[in-house]
């Protein structure tokens, strides 16, 4: 009798916990994938260094609309990479082995070692 009430023991608990084993393994969540980082890192002072400098001291023209603003993405060949003047090099250091281009919405910090973005400085109402 001691017998069976363990064997029954056994199998009732095999049977609760294999439809959990089931479930979790059935579970339908894509893995989160981190988003890229940057290369580069701006103070908020730094940005705002970029900023004026480029807005107010370089005429420098827009890239075309469908030039990238995301971190890690590769920048096509097409878009017009703009050199970081001396002003920008002296008071930005880790920028001066970069490029940049200007969209209408931001600033855009290139690696030159693989044309991918490392950062994007957003403009605000300052541009309007």
């Amino acid at each position: 009798m001691q017998r069976l009430l363990v064997t029954v023991s056994t199998v009732v608990a095999i049977a609760l916990f294999a439809p959990l084993s089931k479930v979790e393994a059935q579970s339908n969540t894509k893995p989160v994938v981190a988003p890229p980082s940057r290369t580069i890192n701006l103070t908020a002072e730094q940005s705002f260094i970029i900023k004026e400098i480029v807005l107010k001291d370089m005429n420098v023209s827009k890239a075309q609309a469908d030039a990238p603003e995301s971190i890690g993405v590769p920048v096509p060949a097409s878009v017009e990479l703009h050199d970081m003047t001396p002003a920008l090099a002296e008071n930005v250091p880790q920028a001066k082995s970069h490029k940049f281009y200007l969209t209408a919405h931001a600033i855009v910090i290139v690696s030159v070692s693989d044309r991918r973005v490392a950062d994007v400085i957003k403009l605000g109402d300052a541009r309007k």
